[in-house]
């Protein structure tokens, strides 16, 4: 993650950082407009969604608060990742196709998809031990069956488990 994000131009980078830091949807993140953060709280509002779920408060992490106050200073409009060629659209960015690939082939990483960091995002979740109601919760999935697809445990993170459960067997 650190290699493609300083590989990342930005808004790209901006984008990428929330979404690892928050598990948003790129278009939630590219829609975010100044009134759906709320920064005394500590959350970010987001109001569309295809299903219940998905409209969700969403509590922010340190980074991700540092990247969106950094915006929020600096949007001359509405939309904290507004679009144009010089970012002062009245209206949100739509694709990062380009600058994403872009960053890939400068990292020299395997091609994935930006969409991917939502997965990276909930993998991380269910390695820290966060439980799997609360990851769909955060990731805004109405079915917990979503959250299996997205979580991919590392062999280290499998290694970990196994140790801890020994450790569990020797003080039972």
């Amino acid at each position: 993650a650190k290699i493609y994000l300083m590989a990342c131009s930005q808004p790209l980078q901006d984008v990428a950082t929330v979404m690892l830091e928050t598990g948003m949807r790129p278009s939630e993140v590219c829609n975010l407009k100044k009134s759906d953060v709320n920064f005394e709280q500590g959350y970010i509002k987001i109001s569309d969604g295809k299903t219940k779920s998905a409209r969700r408060r969403l509590p922010m992490s340190d980074a991700a608060e540092k990247v969106l106050r950094a915006r929020f200073d600096k949007t001359p409009n509405e939309y904290l990742f507004a679009g144009g060629k010089d970012g002062k659209s009245e209206k949100p960015i739509i694709k990062l196709n380009n600058a994403h690939n872009g960053a890939v082939t400068r990292a020299k990483l395997k091609p994935f998809r930006l969409y991917d960091l939502r997965h990276t995002f909930a993998t991380r979740a269910c390695e820290a031990g966060i439980d799997l109601v609360t990851v769909k919760d955060l990731l805004g999935h109405s079915r917990l069956e979503m959250v299996l697809r997205y979580s991919h445990p590392t062999e280290t993170h499998r290694f970990e488990a196994m140790r801890k459960i020994e450790a569990y067997r020797k003080t039972g």
